[in-house]
């Protein structure tokens, strides 16, 4: 067979044209990586209402209960429509809360064991009131960017800690939610010892969850955890009471009039993020002027950094703004600063998990 002598020149012009071709498509590939990356970030509502929506329907107890179950038998069960529920299931698969497909049916994976309710380490509360008061604040974000205020204020009509106070179950909500974003207060009394207290004082210490954690490890202290007085009605059952009710008092009170004498470890853990600098250095005022002799503060909180690739503590700092509107995260010098001005000096600076820090310190000499 005779080969056309046009073609023979056929092979190197098509080596010439496909090399542009591949550098055009590479040039496409960082703007579809960046519109898809765009994508995501503004549907992480979509996950939020989903992972919620979950918990709260009774779908993750109903997969729970059955073990593994298609989306049919879990409709039923939740009372949902069947397509729409599927749909769910589908887009909860790709977000890694359950595994599976129909009609072999759907099964909880270790991120959906987290929303069940009564388990330990649950995180169902947790989710619940993100996605729903937390939530509905987000959306007046505006509102704190105008004013520098409360956008949960806005919504509700009330600051949180004033609206937790009139929905006793809410509240109940929400002093669980802070506890299950707190699986690191195990580690507490292994970053710093506790041995030497004689009296600890846990201010706005919620329902004992970190204190459990440090009489359990220390055996000679005594303590004294302190908060609102509905707070301190809710912690009965609690193993801060049922364990170690030999051991603590339950005192009521507001940490702005004043906190219990006397102790020579005072705690504060997550607390001076919820207010100003003028509110903290109130606070702070109160624990220098009841610390007993060669006392120590301890405060446990989130870090601002810088260049770590997370944005977890940021993300905190904007949803201080949102639901208290004074509250902020803070860097290591913005503490060490507010400290020295209440009188303290920070001795030291212990890393935990998820971004937070133990920091110690005592009364300026």
């Amino acid at each position: 067979m005779t080969v056309p002598e046009n073609a023979q020149h056929t092979a190197p012009d098509q080596t010439q044209h496909t090399a542009p071709v591949r550098t055009r498509q590479a040039q496409q590939a960082a703007p579809d990586t960046a519109g898809r990356r765009l994508i995501e970030l503004m549907a992480g509502f979509w996950k939020t209402q989903a992972i919620y929506l979950a918990a709260e329907s009774g779908l993750v107890d109903a997969i729970a209960a059955a073990g593994r179950a298609p989306a049919v038998e879990l409709a039923n069960r939740t009372g949902t429509d069947p397509d729409a529920l599927g749909r769910l299931l589908l887009f909860l698969e790709s977000l890694d809360v359950v595994s599976g497909e129909d009609p072999a049916g759907y099964a909880l994976t270790p991120v959906g064991e987290l929303l069940r309710t009564g388990t330990q380490d649950s995180m169902r509360d947790h989710v619940r009131i993100y996605g729903s008061h937390f939530y509905r604040a987000w959306g007046a974000l505006d509102h704190s960017l105008r004013t520098g205020g409360s956008a949960f204020t806005e919504v509700y009509g009330s600051d949180l800690f004033r609206y937790l106070n009139q929905h006793p179950d809410l509240s109940l909500t929400y002093e669980r939610a802070m506890v299950a974003g707190t699986p690191f207060f195990a580690q507490v009394p292994e970053v710093h010892d506790f041995s030497g207290a004689r009296l600890i004082v846990d201010v706005a210490g919620g329902h004992g969850a970190l204190l459990h954690e440090i009489l359990k490890s220390c055996p000679e202290p005594r303590a004294v955890l302190f908060d609102a007085p509905h707070v301190i009605a809710e912690t009965a059952d609690r193993p801060i009471a049922s364990e170690h009710g030999d051991r603590v008092t339950l005192v009521p009170g507001d940490f702005f009039e004043g906190v219990p004498q006397g102790g020579d470890v005072y705690l504060l853990s997550r607390i001076l993020h919820c207010f100003d600098d003028e509110a903290c250095l109130r606070i702070l005022a109160h624990c220098r002027s009841a610390m007993a002799p060669g006392g120590r503060l301890v405060v446990v909180e989130r870090l601002l950094t810088r260049g770590t690739g997370s944005s977890l503590a940021q993300g905190y700092n904007m949803h201080m703004l949102v639901v208290l509107g004074g509250g902020r995260e803070r860097d290591e010098d913005a503490y060490r600063t507010l400290l020295e001005k209440a009188g303290f000096q920070l001795d030291s600076v212990t890393t935990l998990p998820l971004e937070t820090h133990l920091m110690a310190a005592t009364l300026r000499r």
